[in-house]
């Protein structure tokens, strides 16, 4: 994301988008903690730092140290009518992504060590500046500390918070009643506003749960929420210029790019096994996850989506097709070939790494289960040899 362009504030554009790798003045640096190929600075700046890394096919590459541009994130107040902004930033680590906040990790190295997961604690700007994220600007608030700052601005919001709210988990079972929002604050040490937001359907969650009025029953439909990033793009661009951009109609290209939720013809859905409450594969080899949310501290909740496949190269006319599954907290890979037959056509022992599910259709990305079949691994290795 680019920094936006109509804010004009001299900290963030004079410090936090200077990506020169000479020091500002009295600017120091210290490694971020846990993530090894990166610093921070007192000013808020985050450098990548020099290093080797492997790319997918086996090659190496050199980076050299680089300056990081922060991501300014916008939202609306609609109490106030004004836009309020939070600089975050991006960090790699074994071959994943991680959002941070970069005023908390630089309270956190220049400042204070506290627990960056405690979302009770609020890092707050001395200046009520949200760009100026210098260490000597920052300072950090409990919920009642940060909400009797914002009301000595004229920022809080007003509301009844005297109303009786009931509990629910994401998936929709109650869990309690409360006779007014203070005191279910109170009771699990989350804010009164945060579950206000929620009953008035602003956001979802607070403090992990549902909530709603007590007159309000919610109904199953409440607990699906409505998906406003849907796109229409149906075409997996990425797999298919892999593929070697292969002649096909876009509007509606082949089921292994094809992310469209609409079934194909004659397409037929089956649990994955051992992932059978978030996970489906069709017998024209789509993988689809359902409905589900997060099970980090902060959940988040994923509509259901075609998983986009991925491809893996042993030479040209060698390859298979996968998709890479964060299940629970784990990475899985889920190949295609192999729980296609597993589902389709014969169940057999999925952790025995003697059975190899062989593809012969042609081409290799166009799968058909006619085309497959169970062999195994020592005649598949003789095969290879003697062609």
């Amino acid at each position: 994301m680019k920094l936006p362009t109509d804010i004009e504030d001299r900290y963030l554009n004079d410090v936090l988008a200077n990506p020169s790798l000479e020091d500002l003045p009295g600017e120091e640096w210290k490694p971020i903690e846990d993530f090894e190929n990166y610093a921070i600075s007192n000013y808020g700046r985050i450098k990548s730092l020099e290093r080797c890394v492997i790319n997918s096919m086996g090659g190496i590459r050199h980076m050299k140290d680089i300056i990081k541009k922060p991501h300014v994130y916008k939202y609306f107040n609609k109490f106030l009518n004004t836009d309020f902004y939070t600089v975050r930033g991006k960090l790699s680590l074994d071959g994943k992504r991680f959002g941070v906040s970069i005023p908390r990790l630089v309270y956190y190295h220049f400042v204070e060590k506290f627990n960056m997961e405690d979302r009770l604690c609020f890092i707050s700007f001395k200046d009520n500046n949200q760009f100026h994220i210098h260490a000597d600007n920052l300072e950090k608030l409990s919920i009642s500390e940060l909400r009797s700052k914002t009301m000595k601005l004229g920022r809080g919001k007003k509301g009844d918070f005297n109303r009786p709210v009931d509990q629910y988990t994401v998936e929709g079972d109650f869990v309690a009643s409360y006779e007014n929002m203070d005191s279910a604050a109170e009771s699990l040490g989350i804010s009164r506003i945060n579950i206000m937001s929620v009953v008035e359907k602003e956001h979802l969650t607070a403090g992990e749960f549902r909530w709603f009025l007590k007159n309000d029953v919610p109904t199953k439909d409440d607990f699906v929420p409505v998906d406003k990033k849907k796109t229409d793009k149906i075409l997996n661009t990425s797999l298919w210029k892999k593929l070697g951009q292969p002649n096909i109609d876009e509007n509606n290209p082949p089921a292994c790019i094809n992310l469209s939720l609409e079934d194909l013809p004659d397409e037929i859905w089956k649990p994955i096994p051992g992932m059978e409450d978030q996970l489906r594969i069709s017998s024209k080899g789509r993988i689809k996850r359902l409905n589900s949310w997060t099970l980090n501290k902060r959940k988040r909740f994923m509509s259901e989506h075609i998983m986009s496949l991925y491809v893996d190269f042993h030479s040209d006319e060698f390859y298979y097709l996968y998709s890479d599954i964060n299940y629970k907290g784990k990475r899985v890979q889920i190949r295609v070939n192999k729980y296609l037959y597993y589902c389709f056509i014969e169940e057999f022992d999925l952790k025995n790494r003697t059975n190899v599910v062989i593809n012969e259709s042609k081409p290799l990305w166009n799968i058909d289960l006619a085309n497959l079949s169970l062999r195994h691994i020592s005649s598949h290795l003789n095969k290879k040899k003697t062609e």
